[in-house]
């Protein structure tokens, strides 16, 4: 009578953790780490801040530009782009969601676009990917599935239209 209490309430809690999204372990056991290993259910993520200087071709800080940190557009599913301007320096920065990791950063886009007119000069616009920008890891992963904190810099030089 004992092992079929036993055996029931496995079965039950099994089916409510399966409905919760626990269904790709083995075994119950595996769930519970009873004689077995414990199973983890995610996706390895990770924190970064993009920064960034825009200047023009004689090495003078451009304000008003529009940064957009935008993936591949063949992978847009979940991703929502990140909208930046620059300020007087020609500095732009933000602390960016938390992403998926690596995935997110080998396609990323970054577009430079002068969207404030002739106020502070005119520039065609500028796209960098993935090779384009500098990636330093600032904060060590835990070991499980955060991968750590990261910073993006993204540099551009524009020039000027014609």
């Amino acid at each position: 009578m004992k092992e079929s209490l036993k055996k029931g309430w496995k079965y039950l809690l099994g089916s409510v953790l399966a409905l919760l999204g626990f269904g790709g372990c083995d075994k119950i056991e595996d769930i519970l780490d009873i004689g077995g290993g414990l199973c983890m259910y995610g996706q390895p993520t990770a924190h970064f801040k993009m920064v960034g200087d825009v200047k023009d071709e004689a090495g003078k800080a451009v304000r008003g530009i529009r940064v957009v940190v935008a993936p591949n557009p063949e992978d847009q599913e979940g991703w929502e782009n990140d909208t930046l301007y620059t300020d007087a320096a020609g500095h732009f920065g933000k602390d960016l969601l938390k992403h998926d990791w690596p995935d997110d950063l080998k396609r990323v886009t970054v577009t430079f676009e002068d969207v404030d007119g002739p106020e502070n000069g005119s520039y065609e616009m500028k796209e960098l990917k993935r090779d384009d920008l500098q990636i330093q890891q600032t904060k060590k992963g835990d070991g499980d599935w955060f991968e750590g904190d990261y910073t993006v810099t993204a540099n551009a030089v524009l020039k000027k239209k014609d």
